[in-house]
C-alpha cells in the first residue's frame, strides 16, 4: 500500500505505515512577527504571535474581516507573509516552494471550513477520499480509508449518498471525516459551525470531543461569535490584526 511522507521539506509516495511521520517537536503551529498586508496595503495580520503545542486545542474568536480565514490561510501554506515566520511542525513553511506547502499541508493538516465545497457528481465517500487521490493514492487504499473515516464517526450510512442529499450535521461530519482521512496532525477550522443549529453544534462537539480523545490532533478552531464546537484549552480574540487573550 502506498500514501505519503515528508523528507527534507519534499513529500513522496511511501508504504502507508508511515503515513502520519512529522519531526520530533513538540510546538505544533508557530507563528512569530507576522505581518500580512490585504490589497489596499492594510494590515490584516499585524505583528501577530502565536504558539501552539501538541494536542492543544485552542479557540480564537474574531468578527467578520478580522483576518480569521487569512490566518488559517498563513498558517496552512496558501498565503505567504508579508514579513514574519510561519512554522508548523518544526518546518519554516515558506522555505518550501509552492508544491512542497501543498503537499506538506495535505499529510499534516486537515482544513474544515463554512462551506465544505464537496463534489456534486461524487458519493460522499469518493469525496472524502478525494485528499488521498489528488496524491494518488490506489483506488483501493484510498477507499479503504475514507470508509474507515467515516465509521470511526458513525457515518457509513451516507458513503454511497451526494452531497445535496445530506443535512448541515451531515455535511460537516463528513467534511470532517475527509479532512482526517490523511491522519494528519493538526485540524484547522474556519468558521465551520457558523450555520448550524444548536443541535448540530453540540453533536459535532460531541464528534469532535471523541475524535481528540481518541488520536490527539492539534486542533484550532477559529469562530466569528458563540457558536464554538470545540472545547478549547486555550482561547484568544483576534483583532487590529493581532491576538489576545
Amino acid at each position: 500500500m502506498e500514501s505519503i511522507t515528508k523528507s527534507n521539506n519534499i513529500v513522496k509516495k511511501t508504504d502507508v505505515s508511515s503515513i502520519n511521520e512529522n519531526p520530533l517537536t513538540e510546538e505544533t503551529i508557530l507563528l512569530e512577527d507576522v505581518v500580512k498586508l490585504d490589497v489596499t496595503g492594510r494590515r490584516v495580520i499585524n505583528g501577530l504571535n502565536l504558539r501552539i503545542t501538541s494536542g492543544e486545542k485552542v479557540r480564537i474568536t474574531g468578527g467578520a474581516g478580522s483576518g480569521k480565514t487569512c490566518l488559517v490561510r498563513l498558517i496552512s501554506g496558501m498565503e505567504p507573509p508579508d514579513s514574519g515566520r510561519v512554522s508548523v511542525l518544526g518546518h519554516s513553511v515558506y522555505e518550501m516552494n509552492a508544491d512542497a506547502r501543498a503537499e506538506f499541508r495535505g499529510i499534516h493538516i486537515g482544513l474544515v471550513s463554512r462551506y465544505p465545497a464537496f463534489l456534486r457528481r461524487l458519493t460522499v465517500l469518493e469525496n472524502v477520499a478525494m485528499p488521498l487521490t489528488l496524491r494518488g493514492v490506489p483506488l483501493a487504499v484510498r477507499e479503504k480509508y475514507a470508509r474507515t473515516q467515516l465509521k470511526n464517526l458513525e457515518l457509513l450510512y451516507i458513503a454511497q449518498s451526494r452531497a445535496s442529499q445530506l443535512t448541515m450535521y451531515e455535511l460537516q461530519a463528513a467534511a470532517i471525516a475527509r479532512a482526517l482521512v490523511s491522519q494528519p496532525e493538526i485540524l484547522l477550522l474556519d468558521d465551520m459551525s457558523a450555520d448550524l443549529s444548536i443541535k448540530d453544534r453540540e453533536k459535532i462537539g460531541d464528534l469532535l470531543r471523541e475524535v481528540h480523545k481518541s488520536s490527539g490532533y492539534t486542533i484550532l478552531e477559529l469562530v466569528s461569535g458563540i457558536n464554538h464546537v470545540v472545547d478549547a484549552d486555550r482561547m484568544f480574540n483576534l483583532a487590529n490584526g493581532k491576538v489576545s487573550i
